[in-house]
């Protein structure tokens, strides 16, 4: 959704075109930030000593699970699309694209590696794979071609209102990415059931003496 129509939302809200690029730098910035700060915390985790009451995110023993990862990756997720749904200013509108970027940079490097973890390192590329193929494909169709440029088609007459030119196809205000951006807010909120899920699932193997 992000990196295929940042650019329309910049417009559809209204601000500078020089925003477009800087606000894809910034995602960019902070993804690949995420993805080296995640695998590194990550595996530091898996034997830090955790208080009694988060005993169902352990890894079996005393760490904490890298699954648990996804937990707070999905809560980042939810919080930037649903930041980015109300933003009116550069400034919401900047910190909504930096935590989207966050939770997009966290992701991947989990998926690596509970992947070759839960199924060993033999077919880790195919594996792996099919995971990251096989979920961007069907979420960038899903989400950034139909349910993003629908939502933006369906407004683009009610944002020009009656000085619609029948040539527009731009469509501006707020409601062009809103219904969107709380989609896949909702969508990030239910990742945190399966990640939960995942830690309970791979427990066994996580298991630290």
């Amino acid at each position: 959704v992000m990196t295929n129509n940042i650019g329309q939302m910049t417009e559809a809200l209204g601000f500078d075109s020089d925003l477009t690029p800087a606000s894809l730098a910034l995602f960019s910035a902070a993804q690949a930030a995420s993805r080296v700060i995640t695998g590194a915390v990550s595996e530091a985790a898996l034997s830090w000593k955790l208080p009694w009451f988060c005993g169902y995110l352990s890894s079996g023993g005393k760490g904490l699970a890298r699954p648990a990862f996804l937990v707070v990756a999905s809560v980042v997720s939810a919080a930037a699309h649903f930041s980015l749904a109300i933003a009116t200013t550069e400034e919401g509108f900047a910190l909504g694209v930096t935590l989207a970027g966050i939770a997009f940079g966290m992701v991947w490097p989990l998926m690596v590696l509970i992947t070759g973890e839960v199924f060993g390192t033999l077919h880790v590329g195919a594996n792996y794979m099919f995971f990251d193929g096989f979920s961007s494909a069907a979420g960038t169709l899903l989400l950034s071609k139909f349910v993003a440029q629908t939502v933006y088609d369906d407004h683009i007459d009610e944002s020009h209102g009656d000085s619609i030119d029948e040539g527009s196809n731009r469509c501006f205000g707020t409601e062009c990415f809103q219904l969107s951006h709380f989609i896949v807010s909702v969508l990030s909120l239910t990742c945190i059931i399966s990640s939960v899920g995942l830690i309970w699932t791979t427990k066994d193997v996580y298991r630290r003496s």
